[in-house]
């Protein structure tokens, strides 16, 4: 699903970005040989609810949706996994990509991956050295949107 029109809604929105972030898990686990086995940690995020609005409603966003393995990677494996992501993401609803190469020479890189909605998702990976724990983390934002609504709320 990549309608842009069914993504306006909350709940299919945070559903779409959790399922796309789990499908490009299991595809670095086929792809990068130290994230076979990888002790995946997941979160479901929190969300947030917004001031009402001119019409009364409530926008909902939601933070922190992730994965996350403290695996030690080599800077082969981040390239292996940026083309992953490039070819990936770029088939989805966040396809305005990003490469952050700022903190390379400590070994921290970031992938980005978002669109002018305001969705984000992140990619995250510290090699092991003396400033880093060694880990892979894969974060979204669900920018602000209103729930489905129901059936008794269309009535009134």
């Amino acid at each position: 699903m990549n309608n842009n029109k069914e993504l306006e809604v909350f709940e299919v929105a945070c559903k779409y970005y959790s399922e796309r972030m789990s499908e490009f898990k299991t595809i670095l686990e086929t792809k990068v040989s130290n994230l076979e086995n990888a002790n995946w940690t997941f979160q479901k995020g929190t969300t947030k609810v917004c001031a009402e609005d001119e019409t009364g409603r409530k926008k909902r966003c939601k933070v922190g949706i992730s994965f996350g393995a403290k695996v030690s990677l080599t800077s082969e494996e981040v390239s292996v996994i940026w083309n992953e992501f490039k070819s990936f993401y770029e088939k989805t609803n966040v396809s305005t990509l990003e490469y952050n190469d700022r903190n390379q020479e400590i070994g921290r890189y970031q992938f980005i991956a978002s669109n002018s909605y305001g969705d984000i998702i992140t990619c995250t990976i510290y090699l092991e050295n003396e400033w880093n724990i060694p880990q892979i983390s894969m974060l979204c934002c669900v920018s602000a949107r209103y729930k489905k609504e129901s059936k008794s709320s269309r009535e009134r």
